[in-house]
């Protein structure tokens, strides 16, 4: 039966490769834009931090210069996880059904891997306020209580009241998230220029940002948030529909290393006949500085973590 292996094996699998990579890409990833995206060529990363230095010192003529000490920041480590999936298919049914079930199944394969790229990243935001779930300075990504190295105040970039969506609030988020400092204490500048939030605040977020005049207002004032937000909606953000999120895309270190990017592959069982595929993936992902995001649940509940 050395025909049959080559009739549903070997030559299958190009064909089928090509339908996994073509439905890999069909619709685009959210994610890449908003994480720093890398590849690894280790079993894991470790990215860690020193502060800079403060503001400099005043000396006059003849005066020694005034020595400070960087600081050392927390280490975050990712380590990358495997997932995989696969399918099984008899040589019978490569014969009598001549694919119409099974060619669809590599397509189906690279949904659910793309899939599960999207799930990992957009978890990052779900567990974002969930202590359980914590970065290498022992808080979540969104706290009101993150420790400075420098053993200076804690700082915060969550709402402590879950403040919703609005106009109003916008702007809170948007000077709380100005007013970030480094580990020294030193302003960092950093500019809010992307709002996330699930599909249900899609419609908010865009009038919000969008209008030509202000929004929820019959005054003619000028819409101040008019083309300084980009407005990223993801189905993936489940924690609730009503969070949302303040992102300084050129300053936030919210990190993806691919170890292994999805790939496919086919074997066959030689004792049954079964064509066997699969794919698989290795990657991490998380935050390496809360820095460069501010997050509200905007469920109106307190928030202390």
């Amino acid at each position: 039966m050395s025909s049959q292996r080559s009739n549903f094996g070997d030559l299958l699998e190009p064909g089928f490769k090509q339908i996994f990579d073509d439905a890999y890409m069909e619709v685009p990833e959210v994610f890449p834009r908003i994480f720093r995206v890398d590849s690894s060529t280790k079993q894991d990363e470790n990215v860690s931090g020193v502060t800079g230095f403060g503001l400099l010192q005043q000396t006059d003529e003849g005066e020694s210069v005034q020595y400070e000490d960087p600081v050392q920041m927390y280490d975050t480590t990712f380590v990358h996880q495997k997932y995989t999936k696969g399918f099984k298919v008899s040589e019978e049914l490569v014969e009598d059904d001549q694919y119409s079930v099974i060619k669809s199944k590599p397509a189906q394969l690279a949904r659910a891997a793309r899939r599960t790229a999207e799930n990992s990243a957009a978890n990052v935001f779900n567990r974002g306020f969930n202590t359980s779930y914590l970065g290498g300075d022992g808080k979540p990504l969104f706290s009101v209580s993150h420790p400075r190295s420098d053993g200076g105040s804690s700082q915060s970039n969550a709402s402590s009241t879950g403040l919703p969506l609005t106009e109003e609030n916008l702007e809170v988020g948007r000077l709380a998230t100005r007013q970030q400092l480094d580990d020294k204490g030193m302003i960092i500048q950093i500019m809010p220029n992307r709002i996330i939030v699930p599909v249900d605040l899609e419609k908010d977020a865009e009038i919000i940002t969008g209008s030509t005049g202000r929004s929820g207002t019959a005054d003619n004032d000028k819409n101040v948030y008019a083309g300084k937000f980009e407005v990223i909606s993801w189905e993936y953000l489940t924690l609730n529909n009503t969070m949302w999120f303040l992102q300084d895309s050129r300053q936030s270190q919210l990190m993806w290393f691919w170890r292994v990017k999805p790939e496919f592959k086919q074997d066959n069982a030689f004792d049954t006949g079964m064509a066997l595929f699969k794919t698989r993936t290795r990657f991490s992902n998380g935050w390496a500085d809360w820095r460069g995001m501010w997050g509200s649940k905007g469920d109106g509940q307190a928030y202390a973590s």
